[in-house]
């Protein structure tokens, strides 16, 4: 039996090789799903990670592996230390991107994690660059769709490291800019800033507006993002970014901040980014140490193309019809009751936990169809979903899935 656990050590258990052993040993120590919970959110930190620069191997959910370039600086500042995924651009390396932003890990109190993108068999990721590169391209991408390095990466910092899961951000430069503007609007509750450097929403906007992509922006508007450009870019036109700006402006976004670099070429070199004492690297370092992601909230708007990245928060949408933009927009209105509105999707899922909803009866309404759902928090469902992404936001102790009325789904 364990005594007198503190969180590190639960976190450390719960993901271990034995998912049944550690929720046995954890059920007959007394822990039902509002205890572990406890455990799995409690901010103590454990030993620290070992400080230096290294190279390891990174598997993502379909097991494809690929090296990492990793830098974890000397010690946590009151606490544990968050994490900064860093994205190449075509033709770059994990160990190449690390060598130009190392310093970044003791300034912010961040380890610098800098996957090397791999070719994907996905030919929707290659043709998002063939605007670019060509269409022939069939170089090492990033997968935009989420199964891929990145988020493989976010896990490993939180597993291997103990990052703390509240300041996770995410940078990328020419196509891992690219990669950093969609995995944002795809994936945006699991980090706390994104900083897309020379980069676009897709290249297909060479040859005009690509308005699927552009309908996720609202997806934005919670995270903080931080838009760099060169001015004299010739490989990826500032407009792109200029036009993406000014959208996320209209749309009221909050903590937004474009800097266009005059003279900036398509290089990182020409941004002035790359020198220790660089103006705007002091700019971008101070804006990046302020930001901290904030607590889950109670109502949740959300876009999605696909199911594999309907979820945001403790709400997802499936079942997406073809060429829809699903939107779901979910409300708490308490402890008890639920409002979903659904648009282009047919199903949707509540991941539900303790601190946020009551054990019991749910009034759950979706496009004004009421459904009463018993809401049973399950240790062994809470184990899962910490397991899938090691991250206590994305918790949940009951996952519920309820259909979409037909009158209210987009053709």
């Amino acid at each position: 039996m364990l005594t007198d656990p503190d969180p590190y050590e639960v976190r450390r258990l719960c993901r271990a090789d034995d998912p049944a052993g550690a929720l046995d040993l954890l059920e007959r120590t007394g822990f039902d799903a509002a205890a572990l919970r406890c455990l799995l959110t409690g901010r103590a930190p454990g030993p620290g990670p070992v400080p230096g620069t290294r190279e390891v191997l990174l598997r993502d959910e379909n097991g494809r592996t690929t090296e990492m370039a990793v830098h974890t600086p000397a010690g946590a500042v009151g606490g544990r230390t968050g994490a900064l995924v860093l994205l190449h651009g075509v033709g770059g390396s994990g160990p190449r991107m690390l060598s130009r932003f190392r310093d970044l890990a003791e300034r912010l109190d961040v380890s610098v994690l800098c996957p090397t993108a791999q070719p994907v068999a996905e030919r929707s990721n290659r043709l998002d660059l063939a605007g670019l590169f060509g269409n022939a391209f069939d170089a090492p991408c990033w997968n935009l769709s989420g199964a891929d390095f990145p988020l493989a990466a976010l896990r490993w910092a939180r597993t291997a490291l103990d990052a703390d899961p509240d300041r996770c951000l995410i940078a990328g430069h020419s196509m891992g800019a690219l990669a950093t503007w969609n995995l944002a609007m795809r994936f945006g509750d699991r980090f706390c800033a994104a900083v897309p450097v020379n980069g676009a929403l897709s290249m297909w906007e060479l040859f005009g507006t690509d308005r699927r992509k552009r309908a996720l922006l609202p997806n934005l508007l919670p995270l903080p993002v931080f838009v760099l450009h060169g001015d004299a870019d010739r490989q990826i036109a500032p407009r792109f970014d200029r036009e993406s700006v000014t959208a996320l402006r209209g749309l009221g976004h909050r903590e937004l901040r474009h800097a266009e670099i005059r003279g900036g070429g398509h290089t990182l070199e020409s941004l002035d980014l790359t020198g220790r004492n660089a103006p705007l690297r002091s700019e971008l370092g101070d804006w990046l140490s302020a930001r901290r992601r904030g607590r889950v909230p109670a109502a949740v708007r959300h876009r999605a193309l696909d199911g594999a990245h309907g979820r945001a928060h403790w709400i997802a949408v499936d079942r997406i019809a073809p060429q829809a933009v699903a939107e779901v927009r979910a409300e708490r209105r308490s402890a008890t009751a639920i409002d979903v509105a659904v648009t282009g999707a047919r199903e949707v899922r509540l991941h539900l936990r303790g601190d946020l909803f009551a054990p019991g009866r749910l009034d759950v309404a979706v496009n004004g169809v009421r459904h009463a759902v018993a809401f049973r928090p399950d240790p062994d469902r809470l184990l899962h979903s910490y397991r899938e992404t090691a991250d206590p936001a994305l918790l949940d102790e009951q996952v519920v899935v309820l259909p979409v009325p037909d009158d209210r789904e987009e053709s």
